[in-house]
């Protein structure tokens, strides 16, 4: 199987030091099932892993009016020291009343709106990357391992109702604005070690399965931990809570 490989000691010198690419490209790669391995590359456009080929429509319910699709990312993804100018999108809804264009396709909805999101079903590698615009992981679920260890998130991180079924780590990670993993599941270890949290960080009903650590992690705005399920306990060993927080009815 091929490989979308970028590796900067492969490529001539740049002033940066880094190779420009555009998220259409690794779209693309992506969308042929290739696996995707890119390094030290600074990455234009807005990568909507939303519209893949192999979505469908998997919302059939009679009580509501609205449709979903779920697109599949079938390789690994492997992306280190990465800057992502736009969007990462992994999830989007579209309401009823805001239509949108999407390509040569304009969307005008009668119904409750429609919602996209996307599953991971290999290893998800995002590791010493930075996101510059949103990153939409919502409802995603990851089958295999996920690190985003050492990313840093300029805007909103999005990871309500993700489903991480093996180990997830954003050991280091800096989140600039809002970070949601409300109702989020974490059914392997879940590592937080050393992590900023600059604004609010939502873990409200969040569960977490086996091992969980926010060790040395510091937490500037307000952390969220209502209703949230440690059942393995976490562990909060030189965490540092600046803007308040809330473990009520929290499970240890």
């Amino acid at each position: 199987m091929k490989k979308l490989i970028i590796i900067l000691a492969l490529i001539p010198a740049l002033s940066f030091a880094q190779k420009t690419i555009s998220a259409k490209e690794i779209f693309e790669s992506i969308d042929k099932g290739m696996p995707v391995n890119i390094q030290d590359a600074l990455i234009e456009g807005d990568l909507d892993l939303t519209e893949l080929s192999n979505k469908k429509n998997v919302r059939k319910g009679k009580n509501w009016n609205g449709e979903e699709y779920k697109s599949k990312v079938i390789a690994p993804i492997s992306l280190k020291n990465c800057v992502f100018k736009d969007d990462f999108i992994a999830y989007k809804h579209i309401d009823k009343k805001t239509g949108k264009n999407y390509g040569n396709i304009t969307v005008n909805w009668n119904g409750d709106g429609i919602t996209f999101s996307t599953d991971f079903e290999k290893a998800v590698i995002i590791e010493n990357c930075k996101f510059e615009g949103k990153s939409e992981f919502k409802y995603s679920s990851f089958y295999e391992t996920a690190r985003f260890t050492g990313t840093k998130y300029t805007e909103e991180a999005n990871y309500k109702y993700a489903d991480f079924k093996q180990n997830a780590s954003f050991d280091a990670c800096v989140f600039g604005r809002y970070a949601s993993f409300k109702y989020t599941n974490f059914k392997g270890d879940a590592d937080f070690y050393g992590v900023l949290f600059d604004e609010t960080a939502d873990f409200k009903y969040t569960n977490f399965d086996k091992r969980s650590t926010f060790k040395s992690t510091t937490f500037r705005g307000f952390a969220d931990f209502k209703y949230t399920n440690f059942d393995n306990n976490g562990n909060f060993d030189n965490t540092k809570f600046q803007g308040g927080s809330d473990f009520k009815y929290s499970k240890k």
